[in-house]
């Protein structure tokens, strides 16, 4: 009796810790940490973990991917060049494979992983600082030879490990450079600048903030007012309260359409306008990209930083939903562990009645 007691509180236990939404279990991470791979092991480890079901879409704000990243490196304790070496040679292998995906031997599975692993160490290559993997992101995004998504996900990786001065010059060239993306690339740049600035300290926040002022004051597509309005108007009140944000619209709604979605998007920059002419308008914000290119972000004024730190009107509390989360998921496991001993109990009390007294 003894003994089925036992196995039974150690399923529990088993059932305890095992964690939610696919992290990865307590034993695997302790595993990890008692001795650092070699290159060879780390390798072997990384190609299963880029195969795993990490990827993202590349227009959403997901950061699964570099959440996972950060964990691996943490928990095997690789520097950034161990871990851009290993993954620059996945890279450079899955290259040539794709690179020869016209040859009729090649398998198409084969030719899918190839192509996942090179997402992948452009996503893990987010959660590296060292030089060498910036020079390679930011050479991957400039290459137009490359496929759009590989050069959004080079850009998204190189915004997280940016400081105040390269975020800027990355946003400003491919959102309103000589070397600016299509319109869905930008789209997808602009979502990426959003969650980075979640994280960011004060100088890379008006960083992005600065830069996609002037971005969107050199945008001639109709539809993408929508985007960064919706983004700007969330993270800066200065500008929803801006005179530069009802005439840049004003001069988008009068200007050429570009595409079949300027067209679609008319209806709903005429009604955002006229809401924001009867609103009251008082800040400004800068759009001149000579100034812009001239600023220092290693000492933002004050005003700027109270502005950076103002929660914009009607802007959900990040905070408070955190703490919410992190109450419902204390709340389940409470639960989880009442109705395990629950479980015990009852089996434990029926075998005892089946066997009779003692």
């Amino acid at each position: 009796m003894k003994r089925i007691l036992f196995r039974i509180v150690l399923l529990f236990a088993a059932f305890c810790v095992t964690p939610l939404d696919g992290a990865e279990p307590a034993l695997g991470q302790a595993a990890r940490r008692e001795s650092a791979p070699d290159n060879e092991n780390l390798e072997s480890l990384l190609r299963e973990e880029l195969l795993a079901d990490h990827d993202v879409d590349v227009v959403t704000e997901d950061r699964s991917a570099w959440r996972e990243a950060a964990r691996f490196k943490k928990d095997t304790s690789v520097s950034d060049e161990r871990f851009h070496a290993a993954l620059m040679k996945i890279y450079r292998e899955a290259e040539a494979t794709a690179q020869a995906k016209n040859q009729e031997s090649q398998d198409m599975q084969v030719l899918k992983d190839a192509e996942r692993w090179m997402r992948g160490v452009v996503f893990w290559l987010g959660a590296c600082e060292d030089v060498a993997s910036k020079m390679f992101l930011l050479d991957l995004a400039s290459d137009t030879s490359k496929g759009g998504i590989l050069r959004i996900i080079a850009v998204a990786s190189y915004l997280r490990v940016a400081d105040a001065k390269e975020t800027r010059d990355i946003l400003l060239r491919f959102l309103a450079g000589d070397d600016r993306m299509n319109s869905q690339a930008r789209s997808s740049i602009l979502e990426h600048a959003h969650t980075v600035y979640q994280e960011a300290e004060l100088g890379k926040k008006m960083a992005i903030l600065e830069s996609l002022y002037v971005a969107l004051a050199n945008e001639d597509t109709k539809w993408l007012f929508r985007v960064y309005d919706r983004i700007l108007s969330q993270l800066s009140p200065q500008y929803a309260n801006s005179e530069q944000r009802r005439d840049i619209l004003k001069r988008l709604i009068h200007a050429k359409a570009t595409c079949k979605a300027d067209e679609y998007a008319m209806v709903g920059l005429e009604n955002t306008l006229r809401k924001i002419e009867k609103a009251n308008l008082h800040t400004t914000i800068n759009t001149n990209l000579s100034a812009l290119k001239e600023r220092d972000f290693s000492q933002p004024l004050p005003e700027e930083e109270r502005i950076a730190r103002e929660a914009p009107p009607n802007a959900p509390d990040a905070t408070d939903a955190a703490q919410e989360k992190s109450a419902e998921t204390g709340r389940f496991y409470a639960l989880t562990a009442i109705a395990g001993l629950l479980a015990v109990f009852v089996l434990w009390f029926g075998l005892r009645r089946k066997r009779g007294p003692a």
